[in-house]
């Protein structure tokens, strides 16, 4: 097994008590800051994954300090520097590839210092220098691929777009750290290991499958000694786990500590309330079709409607009325009743008195198309709205029976509940009611309540979890984001093995 760059660190910080006299012992070391701006105009610094914030972190620290980040005045590594090597070595763990943090340069850097390598007659070609400079990239690499994913946005909604898919996914709201200045003060204060784990997404979950990550990997290492070939059920679920991991990067920080919320996977069709990471209450979902996918977005529950009517959106509008063979007939057998704006009011329409022809092709019509409130109305008898840009929300509906089948992706985006009033309930502090009926205030159409809880929502897409224990659930790939997914992180050096 390769020997990790922790381990040569130990052996390093031994060995260099006894020869780094002989390195030093003629002339002080070459002040580094005085080489600063020659390091940096080198190509070996461009090729740096961080050069533009590498060369901030020297500049700052060159206006107080000489001395080197990661090495002490006799050339050896500090302690902040073997515990930088071991986060490398443990990043493997996370799901991340330890070689982005040039952990074979680093070895192959460390081992010709513990053999006796000195200063080049060129400092600016100083292995001293450039081992203080790849540390320093080395951390402001991992500590940005743990805050922040490895995986690109804009390169995963391109890929999508450039097939013709849909793309339904909110930015990633991830809080905005100064890398630079963040490495600054926690090489301060010693506390490079803490500050690396603490950018690990904090969800039980997650924790979960980054301890399954190591399991299957020990399985796939006793398959390969026992003769079996790749592509074994155990390498296509630790492939699952290494996407699914830097999702959960591209999750919000802190919601799970800071309270009760409300967890919704769009691929297990399932919604949970969460409360510390405890369930306190779960139901079944119908979420988007593949051509109408629910988005994943973070947002708060404001209020909820009860005995809510429905007014068609456009989608709809566009891709089920309008592509109707008959229209007339399909808008009676949906209860959709026609309305047309006359000086700022709507006024009801007789659907078979409109040519619809004239709207063929057309992606505006000047009609609206709504549904009253009642037992036909898709929404149910309650729906809960929550800011978001893509005027989804969670309703119950008039079809309960969808529910039973086990693939669930069915709706135009919105997410339909199997038991919206618990949900009311629980938001309502009324969960320990057993009385699941929506109070009498629902008799008048849309009825809005402002909620006593106004929880957070997180719709995230997992396509593997282990919620509960060490048993892990792999859910299909609707929306078809996994390979695409799959080929940015392989870009990135991430492997199964």
């Amino acid at each position: 097994m390769e020997k990790s760059i922790f381990t040569l660190a130990k052996i390093f910080l031994i060995t260099t008590l006894f020869w780094s006299v002989s390195v030093w012992s003629d002339e002080a070391p070459p002040p580094f800051c005085a080489h600063l701006i020659e390091l940096k105009k080198t190509p070996r610094f461009d090729r740096l994954n961080t050069p533009i914030e590498t060369a901030k972190f020297y500049n700052r620290r060159c206006e107080a300090s000489e001395s080197l980040a990661w090495l002490d005045q006799n050339g050896t590594l500090t302690p902040d520097a073997t515990e930088l090597l071991s986060a490398i070595d443990r990043s493997y763990d996370e799901g991340l590839n330890p070689d982005r943090y040039h952990r074979r340069e680093l070895s192959e850097s460390i081992e010709q210092l513990k053999n006796g390598a000195s200063l080049s007659s060129d400092t600016v070609e100083s292995p001293l220098f450039w081992l203080d400079i790849l540390l320093s990239d080395a951390y402001i690499t991992l500590a940005k691929d743990l805050n922040e994913g490895l995986s690109s946005y804009d390169e995963l909604r391109e890929i999508k777009r450039a097939k013709g898919e849909k793309f339904e996914w909110d930015r990633p709201a991830i809080e905005s750290i100064a890398y630079p200045e963040y490495l600054s003060e926690h090489l301060k204060i010693h506390r490079i290991s803490r500050s690396l784990s603490s950018l690990s997404p904090a969800y039980e979950e997650y924790y979960t499958l980054r301890g399954l990550l190591r399991t299957y990997r020990t399985a796939v290492a006793k398959e390969k000694d026992s003769g079996k070939t790749n592509g074994s059920t155990s390498q296509k679920i630790i492939k699952k786990l290494l996407i699914n991991l830097d999702r959960f990067r591209w999750l919000p920080r802190g919601v799970e500590k800071n309270g009760s919320y409300i967890d919704i996977n769009i691929p297990s069709y399932t919604l949970r309330v969460l409360d510390h990471g405890y369930e306190a209450l779960r139901m079944k979902t119908i979420v988007g079709r593949a051509s109408r996918p629910t988005p994943v977005v973070y947002s708060k529950i404001s209020h909820a409607v009860l005995n809510p009517s429905w007014t068609a959106p456009k989608t709809i509008i566009r891709k089920d009325i309008l592509e109707s063979k008959n229209i007339s007939a399909f808008l009676q057998d949906h209860d959709i009743r026609v309305y047309e704006y006359v000086r700022g009011e709507l006024y009801e329409i007789d659907p078979t008195e409109i040519d619809w022809s004239q709207y063929n092709g057309k992606k505006q019509i000047p009609y609206t198309f709504k549904t009253d409130a009642g037992e036909t109305n898709p929404l149910g008898k309650i729906k809960f709205l929550f800011p978001n840009s893509h005027f989804v929300y969670l309703h119950g509906t008039n079809t309960p029976a969808l529910f039973k089948k086990s693939d669930r992706a069915l709706s135009s985006g919105c997410i339909r509940l199997s038991s919206p009033q618990k949900l009311y309930h629980y938001m309502m502090d009324q969960w320990e009611n057993p009385d699941d009926k929506i109070p009498d205030t629902a008799e008048e159409p849309d009825t809005s309540v402002a909620l006593q809880k106004k929880l957070p929502i997180l719709l995230r897409y997992m396509t593997i979890s282990a919620e509960n224990s060490n048993t892990i659930t792999i859910y299909d790939d609707i929306y078809n984001y996994d390979e695409a997914q799959w080929g940015i992180l392989k870009k990135k050096g991430v492997k199964v093995e």
